[in-house]
Formats: C-alpha cells, structure tokens, sequence
C-alpha cells in the first residue's frame, strides 16, 4: 500500500460523472401507468408496453419534456429547440424489447453547467449533455437460490442522464457535484431525488495520469450516496496509483461499489466503446420546442441553491449556517425558511 503522498502527487487525477434522476411524473415515459415503483410489488406497474409485447406503440408523456426543459434552465442553458428519440440495442433480462429509448444525436440539453462550492471558492463543473431515456428493469438474484427474477416496475421509467465534463480532479469535488446537483432537482422539484430506492444514481469515472493527459479510466457504476462517490473516487486512485507504481497497466472496466468493504471491484472488462447500433426511434416523433414554451419555462423557474448563497451570504452568514438553510430547506414542505427570511431580512430571530 501507498504509505506516502509523494507517489500520488505525481500523478493528476480526471473525474467525469454520468447522474442518473428518475423523474417525478405520475406515468411513466412512454407507458400510462404509475411510475413510483418504491413500495409496489413486483411486476405490477407494468402495460405491454413495458414488456414490449409486439405491436405496442409508445406515446410520449409531454410532463417529461417540460421537467427536462427545467432542468436545462437549471444548469445555465435552454433546451433545445429541436430533439429527438433513438433506438439503443443491447440484450439483458431487464430489457424485453432488446433495445433502450433515450437520445444521441440530439439530446434535449446540450452544454451548461453546475457551480459547486469548495474550500477556495466556487468552482464551474461542464455539462457534456443531458438527455432523456427510459430506465430498463431490475434483476433480482436471490441469495442461496440458482436463479434470478426479473421486475419490470421500474421499467419505462423517464431519466435524466446527466454527463458531465471530465472536470473534477478530486474526490471532494466529485462529492461537492452530485451533492449540488441533488439540491437543484430537489429545489426544482422534477425528481423525488430517493437516493436509498435509487432515484438518482451515479456513475464515476476516474483516470490518472502523470501529466494532464487523460489517462486509461475505469467507470463504478449505481453510486447512491454522496459518500460512496467520495470513497469510491478516493479508492480508485489509491487502487490505480498503486498499478502505476508497480509499472502494471490499468484496465479500462466497469467496477462496482461493495459498501461494506469500502472498495470497488471488477465486474466486467470495456476495453472498446459498445456498438448499440443507435438508430432513430420510428414510433416516437422529435420534440420540437417553440420559443413561448421555452419562455414560459424559463420564466417559471424559482431561485436555486446557488441564488440562495449569494443572498444569503449577503447577509452576513456564516458559511456554515448558510448551508444549513440550504440543506434544509430540502425537507420543509410546509414552509419556506428561505422565503421568510427574505421578507424579512432585519427579523434577528430569522436571521442569526
């Protein structure tokens, strides 16, 4: 094991996350049926369109579009005027009708951006690209038993997938950026945001290097904790600078988080880019936004975690106290601290 920071100083460390948020519609993206699958049994959400029986024809659930809409104001851009759907082929349990709805080409967000605070002052994390898909199933593998169950609850669900810049370079930075972008979901209000039922999910990927170089990067996927992100970054360059040292390659693979272990492990080689075969959606026609709609969203739009800083911080608060406000904030759902305090910012008991 690295005993010293002198190894790892040599080296410089790339992050890029992929963030996962299901959406709060009542339906799910295609299919009219419920779409909260937390306390339902299983395979009890579902419509053939779910399990993708022959024939079935999707209908888009316009709820989505201006939930994403929202989410590209959020992040400092507009959506895009034009969008559309594709056809991503991959073959899994999970998935019965052997391909994944979501956008390539042309995703419903292009660019933006997630300032994240930090011990020296903000920071811009780039937005690759956010675009909207339909979550596939879930496997179940029950312990002691030769086989696996399949529920299909979840599937058809409408996501966001976030993609980030590989803009981060440390594990604080990579936890300060999905613990801010759970705040601006959560104060945009198009996701529950339920990290334990898995509502929003992250991948991380982590390279390093000894110049600024991207180096070979390994990808941990279905993080559901600010904390797991930290740790899990923390260990992949422990895990990498390690190889390095001994002059061993670093492959590039998919790895996942064992919490009780506090390590990622290997689950699969991704020495090359998978061919989805991505194709247009033929049953899906493309979004086509009007500059109305795309004003009313905007206008619609409340304060975000990082308007509230500024404001608050304009009041003399302490760092502390004031992401205590912001962090609070998330669970009042009968009163708004924020709101009083900003009609009435002279009130001491408010404001100290």
């Amino acid at each position: 094991m690295i005993s010293s920071q002198t190894s790892a100083h040599k080296y410089h460390t790339t992050i890029g996350i992929e963030c996962h948020v299901q959406l709060n519609t009542k339906t799910k993206l295609f299919a009219g049926v419920g779409n909260d699958a937390r306390s339902a049994d299983p395979n009890t959400l579902v419509s053939h369109i779910c399990f993708g029986l022959p024939g079935a024809l999707p209908v888009l659930n316009d709820k989505v579009i201006e939930l994403a809409s929202k989410m590209a104001f959020a992040l400092g851009t507009k959506p895009q005027a034009y969008s559309m759907f594709e056809r991503k082929h991959y073959f899994y349990p999970d998935l019965p009708k052997g391909y994944q709805i979501s956008q390539l080409t042309h995703p419903i967000i292009v660019g933006g951006e997630v300032i994240i605070p930090t011990e020296s002052g903000t920071r811009s994390i780039q937005i690759n690209r956010v675009q909207i898909e339909e979550d596939a199933g879930k496997n179940t593998h029950p312990t002691g038993k030769d086989y696996s169950l399949v529920d299909l609850n979840r599937a058809g669900t409408p996501l966001l997938e976030i993609v980030s810049e590989p803009d981060m370079h440390t594990a604080q930075e990579a936890r300060a950026y999905v613990r801010e972008l759970y705040l601006i979901v959560k104060y945009i209000g198009i996701s529950d945001a339920d990290l334990y039922h898995g509502n929003m999910r992250f991948d991380v990927n982590v390279s390093i290097s000894r110049d600024k170089k991207l180096g070979t990067r390994t990808e941990t996927k279905n993080l559901n904790s600010f904390r797991s992100v930290e740790k899990a970054v923390e260990y992949e360059v422990k895990r990498q600078t390690e190889l390095l040292e001994k002059g061993q390659p670093i492959v590039q693979e998919t790895r996942g988080w064992d919490e009780a272990k506090q390590k990622t492990t290997s689950q699969r080689g991704k020495e090359e880019a998978h061919d989805y075969r991505y194709m247009p959606e033929p049953d899906v026609p493309p979004i086509e936004l009007t500059e109305p709609y795309i004003k009313q969203i905007g206008a619609s739009m409340p304060k975000l975690p990082n308007d509230w800083r500024t404001y608050l911080n304009s009041l003399g608060l302490s760092t502390s106290y004031v992401d205590t406000l912001i962090e609070a904030e998330v669970d009042n759902t009968e009163v708004s601290y924020l709101e009083l305090i900003e009609q009435h910012p002279t009130d001491h008991n408010l404001v100290k």
